[in-house]
């Protein structure tokens, strides 16, 4: 499964928004309010349409549009704002491929016209669900992984061991925000127990494990720890490798294991048959929001290849404020950088984390610190108040000193800063009183 634009029309705060994919990596940048969430957004409603075809998917994880989808229109009257819905109907249309054929379809708010102008969407996933038994059929991986992906849980129960399961579970909840980890956990708890007591390697297990030790940076190995009732990762910790339990590592790494082994599992429940192999043949679609989420610098250089690695099949569509992120896609031609802003995919022409912030992020001088910023806007505050002043009094020079010394005070412990100025002021106030 791809999808290859996606329009928003009167949706959140998007006018008439059309946007392009590429087939493997997509990120989408813009400053805050350009609507990055917005897309990912509507991004989960026209992928949700896939769920329609879907036996026992329960209606509220379909991800229809809502009354809080609908564009609105601010006026002032008098003194009052006023909020007024668009005179125009929010939609979604999207176009894909699906099992190798290209489809189009949109979403309104009124579910009976969803199902209407998703009717060639839904008959050929419909198909597909029939043929479920069938181990030639393959079933797309389909996840959202929201901004409270590490703190915002869906209600959590017991860890328990997994009876026999439909390969639809692996669509439970995928369109959802926040994370499931108890589903993930059962999962590996009952696929860990059962590879003891039958003493036979468990290859989608194993595919899962791989994943997770290929994704993460000096990770070694992972399992379920039956002391710990949880996933133990082996890892270095401060210069040392030792096992670290899940809910003992650090922000960054809670997440991105979190995400990860989500993901894989899900590929192994829809597609059990392929074994070892799942996590490199099967496709889908993934959308992460800011997945510079807790992610140290060094590795948010790395997370878009890794995530391409681990996951050769998978199309990921992902937003970020990170420079970092941004330069990691230099000279990668499977992957598209898109700017909310323009309304257009850009090319990054610098690997230099500089002229990305500067060129990309439209911010100024990135190269130069704040504080020399500031220290600059300083100095020219100083000596242009030094040339202005002609005719002065002894009154007016005291003033002048006591100005002059107030704008240095920031930057005192500056000798050469300090200095460079005392000169300036000693010879021009010297000059003024000959």
């Amino acid at each position: 499964m791809k999808i290859i634009n996606l329009n928003l029309y009167e949706f959140r705060c998007f006018n008439n928004h059309e946007l392009e994919f590429a087939d493997h990596f997509n990120l989408l940048i813009g400053d805050n309010g350009s609507g990055k969430t917005a897309v990912l957004d509507g991004l989960a409603i026209a992928v949700g349409a896939f769920l329609l075809g879907i036996p026992n998917i329960r209606p509220n994880e379909k991800r229809h549009l809502s009354n809080e989808d609908i564009r609105y229109r601010y006026s002032i009257m008098g003194q009052t704002v006023t909020r007024e819905n668009s005179e125009y109907q929010a939609m979604v249309r999207a176009k894909g491929i699906i099992s190798g054929k290209t489809i189009k379809w949109a979403r309104y708010k009124d579910v009976r016209t969803n199902r209407q102008d998703a009717k060639q969407i839904i008959e050929t996933v419909k198909k597909l669900a029939k043929e479920s038994t069938n181990p030639s059929i393959l079933l797309p991986v389909i996840a959202y992984y929201g901004t409270g992906r590490l703190w915002k849980q869906l209600k959590a129960t017991e860890k328990k061991i997994l009876a026999p399961s439909s390969r639809f579970d692996g669509y439970q909840d995928c369109l959802n925000p926040a994370s499931d980890q108890k589903r993930l956990f059962n999962w590996f708890k009952t696929q860990e127990l059962a590879a003891l007591q039958k003493k036979e390697t468990r290859h989608v297990l194993e595919a899962v494990r791989n994943a997770i030790v290929e994704m993460i940076p000096g990770a070694k190995r992972a399992w379920w720890d039956v002391d710990w009732d949880e996933i133990l990762i082996e890892t270095e910790v401060q210069g040392k490798t030792q096992p670290m339990p899940f809910h003992l590592l650090s922000d960054g790494y809670r997440n991105m294991i979190g995400m990860v082994a989500d993901i894989a599992y899900r590929m192994a429940t829809l597609n059990p048959q392929l074994e070892a192999d799942v996590i490199k043949q099967t496709e889908g679609i993934v959308l992460i929001d800011e997945i510079d989420l807790h992610l140290h610098p060094k590795w948010q250089r790395e997370v878009v290849g890794r995530l391409l690695s681990t996951f050769p099949k998978v199309q990921f569509v992902a937003s970020s404020h990170s420079p970092f992120i941004i330069q990691s896609l230099y000279g990668r031609d499977d992957c598209l950088l898109w700017d909310l802003e323009k309304a257009c995919p850009i090319n990054i022409e610098s690997e230099s984390i500089e002229d990305i912030a500067e060129d990309q992020q439209h911010v100024d001088m990135p190269q130069k610190s704040k504080r020399y910023l500031d220290m600059m806007a300083a100095a020219e505050a100083y000596y242009r108040r030094l040339h202005q002043v002609n005719d002065e009094s002894d009154q007016e020079l005291l003033q002048l000193r006591s100005r002059l010394d107030e704008l240095s005070i920031p930057f005192s412990d500056d000798p050469a800063f300090a200095a460079q100025l005392k000169f300036e002021r000693d010879s021009v106030l010297a000059a003024k009183n000959k």
